[in-house]
């Protein structure tokens, strides 16, 4: 299981990687993005997926803590999620981007690091990926330190296909939760992304 860093911020414990690992450029038959009925697939090179409770371990204080449940809560997010668009080299991280640039063409590589939180030398990897996939374009902003970036015909198509493939894996992994709690959850979970106060 992968340890939890109380240091680490949590934009960053909850960053999918590798963030370099190339996207398929076209779908080949039979490796389509999979939904809930169909076969999960295990995680990277095999390894198990993530069981958030072990009998016989004693968690002592790390069932106190708040990082550590929303830590493990995303590791089990994260292995249904590789399993409905992993074949497809989707990571939640791309997934987002890819709704970013789909609901505000024209953001430029900057500002999509912003939003994303992470380093905009991962954002360059990223689109360089879409790019060669043929999800992305690169437009010139008259600016040689910054490109437009835009969702091609067949990004569009394909990032239609991906919200149905999450919107069912969200389904499921939230199936325990009413959509009462669902909304509460966000909520709470909102509060920790705006820091302690100084």
């Amino acid at each position: 299981m992968s340890g939890y860093n109380a240091a680490q911020p949590l934009s960053q414990s909850l960053s999918v990687k590798p963030a370099d690992t190339s996207i398929p450029k076209k779908n080949t038959p039979g490796k389509r993005h999979r939904t809930g009925a169909a076969k999960r697939v295990q995680g990277k090179a095999g390894a198990p997926s993530f069981n958030a409770r072990i009998e016989g371990i004693d968690y002592d204080v790390l069932e106190e803590l708040t990082g550590y449940a929303v830590r493990r809560a995303q590791l089990s997010i994260y292995d249904d999620f590789a399993a409905t668009l992993g074949v497809d080299g989707i990571t939640p991280q791309r997934f987002s981007s890819l709704v970013i640039i789909g609901s505000n063409p024209g953001i430029s590589q900057t500002r999509l690091a912003e939003v994303m939180g992470i380093a905009r030398s991962g954002v360059v990897t990223i689109i360089d990926n879409f790019e060669q996939a043929g999800l992305v374009e690169r437009q010139d902003s008259g600016d040689r330190r910054s490109y437009r970036l835009r969702l091609t015909p067949d990004g569009q198509r394909q990032l239609k296909k991906y919200k149905t493939a999450v919107r069912e894996h969200d389904d499921r992994v939230a199936q325990q939760l009413s959509a009462d709690e669902r909304q509460q959850l966000r909520n709470l979970l909102g509060k920790l992304c705006i820091g302690p106060k100084a």
